[in-house]
């Protein structure tokens, strides 16, 4: 679009009798014309290319000798439109771009867990990419919503970096639970006080309903049934009763922390006789022929790398409640979920990190109580 092209233009153009006439009639059509100059034998003056057209139009019109010398052919930036636009589109694009989520990734330790996670994001946040940033979702929200459908987590790492977004689920540690073989009968009361959120119980009454707040002792589920109007059936009961409640704990820990994290997965090609100190640690093998395997060993490896951190108060949310929240969900039963972090303070001297967390907390509260032969 030659309308946007102001790049400098120089036009020579013969004395005669009509160049007064030439000259007047372009500024008639709003030629801008600069450093005019009357010569000896020519009228040389500066102009734009967008009014090139106009200059070759009107010297055929009074029939002169016209040249034209185009000026600055070589710059980088000319000064046209067209720059204008490039140069705004350039600064504008990035940062068009930088306001959408264009990639989400899941990095599981197995792949049926990456498959859970992607369906929660699918089904439950709908975490369709391109995705607007001040749309999305806070990342306790996004934690919170991952972790309420899959219970075996003990915590969802969320990495933001640019237009990308990494999701990274932790598996709670395995804890073995020795599946007992009761020889009577029992009521499932409350081990400590909170607001009901569900039931999964495979036998016995209900007695409590959901969102109701119960206190210890309370009975939950009945092992006892009434099957007619005077008829009870002592069938115990079984089960998880979960429950909401706040616990508050106490920490401290050194200001300053080492930590070893993982860095890149790749193969690598090792000599058999190579020292085992120097090995990386190996998470998958390629099984080679006997003669060759004695010798060379092909293997997937994961490096990591250990860092020294100073702990500050930009490290609360990333380093400290994450912390503390593993460890915490360590010493609670098996399919703890911990919903929500209220940091209630925290101090920084010169070689420890103290405070005080309230955790809202989701745990089954069931306790088995004996059924009485009165009951």
């Amino acid at each position: 679009m030659r309308i946007y092209d102001r790049r400098p233009v120089v036009v020579r153009v013969s004395r005669g009798e009509k160049v007064h006439e030439f000259i007047r009639r372009l500024q008639q059509n709003r030629v801008k014309i600069r450093e005019l100059e009357y010569l000896d034998d020519e009228v040389k003056f500066e102009i734009t290319r967008k009014e090139v057209s106009t200059v070759r139009a009107l010297r055929k019109k009074y029939h002169l000798k016209v040249k034209i010398r185009y000026l600055q052919q070589s710059r980088i930036f000319q000064n046209t439109g067209w720059t204008i636009i490039g140069i705004a589109l350039m600064i504008l694009l990035p940062i068009l771009c930088a306001q959408f989520i264009w990639k989400v990734d899941v990095e599981a330790e197995t792949p049926e867990l990456e498959a859970k996670v992607e369906k929660v994001l699918d089904e439950k946040i709908k975490l369709k990419q391109p995705l607007l940033k001040r749309h999305l979702l806070s990342d306790h929200e996004i934690r919170q919503t991952i972790m309420e459908e899959i219970r075996d987590l003990s915590w969802v790492h969320i990495i933001k970096k640019g237009g990308s977004m990494t999701i990274v689920p932790q598996l709670a540690p395995i804890t073995e639970v020795k599946d007992k073989k009761p020889d009577r009968l029992y009521h499932l009361i409350a081990a400590k006080s909170g607001v009901i959120t569900h039931f999964n119980i495979t036998s016995g009454e209900r007695r409590v309903m959901p969102n109701t707040t119960v206190y210890k002792g309370d009975v939950l589920v009945s092992g006892v049934i009434q099957i007619g109007e005077d008829d009870y059936l002592a069938v115990g009961a079984k089960g998880e009763v979960y429950a909401d409640y706040w616990l508050e704990t106490s920490f401290e820990i050194p200001r300053k922390v080492q930590y070893i994290s993982a860095t890149e997965k790749k193969w690598t090609i090792e000599l058999k006789n190579q020292k085992e100190e120097e090995k990386e640690q190996s998470l998958q093998e390629v099984k080679l022929p006997k003669w060759i395997s004695n010798f060379i060993e092909i293997k997937k490896t994961q490096t990591y790398t250990t860092t020294t951190q100073e702990l500050s108060e930009e490290h609360i949310n990333s380093f400290i409640l994450p912390l503390l929240h593993e460890k915490i969900l360590r010493s609670l039963p098996p399919k703890t979920n911990i919903k929500k972090e209220n940091i209630l303070h925290v101090t920084f001297d010169d070689d420890k990190v103290k405070g005080k967390v309230l955790f809202l907390v989701n745990e089954n509260i069931a306790k088995e109580y004996p059924i009485d032969q009165g009951d």
